[in-house]
């Protein structure tokens, strides 16, 4: 991807972050309350499926970036906020692979809570998530072809993190930004910057990461849609 077309990736996926947060912020109170209380279940629910990488310390901080960060749901307003007004500032700074690398994280982000909305919806009346409630939103919900993008989505972004760690130079760039980003108001956006590749580096070989998140999520999806209500059982029991 040349050097524009990561700028105009990156620009278009900030505006298409931007017009969902405002979603999220414009919730009723019941709505809202529903979100809350499924991102708060699938961050449980990944942390129980990943358990066997959480507890290697190579894989925790990936865990802690990827699967929270970009996957599960976390509060991003701020951020995106920074993201808008550091992009120009990027553009002069940072190599094209690594502006697609933010484009493709707020992507990610931007399709799973889409995917967020959807599904808390349908589960405004349920107090305690269970795997069949969300199963069966899921499954009501039906967009299949798309989660299945969101999961090539996850695999392209891991490739490309890996990729740029191996960049020495790009690396400690990101570091070396840290005092001028704080001072410009940027210092959310350069952590989580710097979260990200730092997670990548102290994992080193992205391959076998990448295969189990895809692997696992896919069996998942795929019990989803044949009526299974313990989609997560294989890794998760009955809970979380």
């Amino acid at each position: 991807m040349s050097e524009s077309a990561s700028y105009a990736h990156l620009q278009e996926q900030i505006r298409r972050s931007q017009a969902i947060t405002a979603r999220v912020e414009a919730l009723d109170v019941p709505r809202a309350r529903s979100l809350a209380r499924l991102q708060h279940w699938q961050r449980r629910r990944l942390d129980a499926t990943y358990q066997d990488l959480r507890d290697q310390p190579r894989y925790l901080p990936a865990c802690d970036f990827f699967l929270h960060e970009l996957y599960g749901g976390r509060d991003v307003v701020e951020r995106d906020r920074q993201l808008k007004r550091a992009a120009p500032v990027m553009r002069r700074f940072l190599p094209d692979h690594l502006l697609a690398a933010v484009g493709d994280a707020m992507q990610l982000q931007a399709v799973s809570l889409e995917f967020d909305l959807a599904v808390s919806d349908l589960l405004v009346d349920v107090e305690n998530i269970t795997q069949p409630e969300y199963a069966r939103a899921y499954r009501q919900h039906g967009d299949w072809e798309g989660r299945e993008r969101q999961l090539r989505l996850i695999r392209e972004l891991g490739e490309l993190l890996g990729e740029t760690v191996q960049k020495p130079l790009v690396h400690r760039l990101v570091q070396l930004m840290h005092g001028p980003a704080v001072v410009a108001g940027f210092r959310m956006l350069q952590e989580f910057l710097r979260d990200g590749l730092n997670a990548f580096a102290e994992m080193g070989a992205a391959d076998y990461f990448l295969d189990t998140i895809s692997e696992r999520e896919g069996t998942a999806l795929r019990h989803m849609r044949a009526g299974r209500d313990w989609p997560f059982e294989e890794w998760a029991g009955r809970g979380p």
